[in-house]
């Protein structure tokens, strides 16, 4: 019995060193996170000219000038730690690790084309 309620205790509350193992997600995962989290702002191509975009102004990853000059790791930590303390962009530190930022920046926000909306089925 205790160790049925231990089991099930760790299903639902998962020890950190459990976890720390685990794969980061894929591409195809990150994808719908982008989609979740960054479309608002970042537009669905990731061209940041949806109205929400537009107002703050949100990073144009179709911009292959304005991207060249940004790092993987500053854009990393940029989605990690957010922008002016979590206001302008929300941080998303413990939504996702360090290795699967640099997946998104690397695999996603790099091959943004503008007009090509960024879905996790492609």
């Amino acid at each position: 019995m205790r160790r049925t309620i231990l089991i099930l205790y760790l299903v639902v509350h998962p020890h950190p060193f459990l976890c720390a193992g685990a794969p980061p997600r894929s591409v195809k995962e990150l994808k719908g996170f982008y989609v979740a989290n960054c479309a608002k702002c970042h537009g669905a191509d990731g061209s940041a000219r949806s109205p929400e975009g537009k107002r703050l102004p949100g990073t144009d990853f179709t911009d292959t000038l304005n991207m060249a000059k940004k790092s993987d790791a500053m854009m990393v930590k940029t989605i990690r730690k957010g922008i002016f303390f979590g206001v302008v962009m929300h941080p998303f530190k413990k939504r996702i690790t360090e290795a699967e930022a640099l997946v998104l920046v690397r695999e996603v926000l790099r091959k943004a084309e503008r007009g090509k909306v960024i879905a996790p089925g492609e």
